[in-house]
């Protein structure tokens, strides 16, 4: 994996009166520590960092951070945000070990298009964007490509499918990645079935307008006579 470089530096002073005056001057404040590393207190520019984090294309992308001359690789562990602005507020770095395992998220990306939506109509329904997995720093992937050309209606990845090299998957083998579900119902199918509801309503209606009918005249009403021309 490439390493990106940003430039700090050392932050003589703390407290959200100093942050807020480097915030105001273009920067981030920001810390890097780590298990081999003293907490040291640092100011990022802001807009270097955007560059880079553009070029980094991720959170678990390793960052070779020089401060005022002393390096360390690291990746970006929390990103601190104004609630109201989204505007970044803080950072923090964390300095890895490079004989050491880290645990990190890694992106899936799916390459082609599957059979099954391409010549059946299917709908490719994704449930993992991404994977945990444990490795070496220099063995970190910068993505993982599942190839979903020859899946069918009803074909799935699992991660017990998915392999990557010099590195663990964390990830449950029975997680399913991506499925093939079958075309959706055809919509005329439901403006039949509303159709013949409306029919069956109707007929059942005029049942009971024949009904009414037959009830008034049990009751006594006799049907209107026919006027024979004859006067009395």
């Amino acid at each position: 994996m490439k390493e990106v470089p940003i430039t700090a530096t050392r932050r003589d002073s703390v407290g959200k009166g100093f942050a807020r005056r480097e915030r105001m001057a273009g920067n981030i404040p920001a810390v890097v520590y780590g298990p081999e590393v003293e907490p040291v207190p640092i100011s990022v520019d802001e807009r270097a960092f955007r560059t880079a984090m553009k070029a980094a294309g991720g959170a678990s992308t390793l960052i070779s951070l020089d401060v005022e001359g002393a390096k360390n690789t690291v990746v970006l562990r929390e990103i601190q945000r104004d609630p109201v602005t989204s505007k970044i507020t803080h950072l923090d770095f964390h300095a890895i070990s490079m004989t050491r395992p880290m645990y990190l998220s890694i992106p899936i990306s799916f390459v082609g298009t599957p059979r099954g939506v391409k010549t059946d109509g299917g709908i490719m329904q994704i449930t993992m964007r991404e994977m945990e997995v444990s490795c070496l720093p220099t063995d970190i992937p910068d993505k993982i490509e599942l190839d979903v050309t020859d899946l069918g209606i009803g074909d799935s990845i699992h991660v017990k499918d998915v392999s990557i090299p010099k590195a663990n998957i964390l990830d449950s083998e029975r997680r399913t990645v991506v499925v093939i579900a079958a075309p959706t119902v055809v919509k005329a199918d439901a403006v039949e079935e509303a159709e013949e509801a409306e029919v069956v309503e109707g007929e059942e209606g005029a049942e009971a307008a024949e009904g009414t009918t037959e009830a008034e005249t049990a009751e006594g009403k006799e049907p209107p006579k026919k006027d024979d021309g004859k006067k009395k």
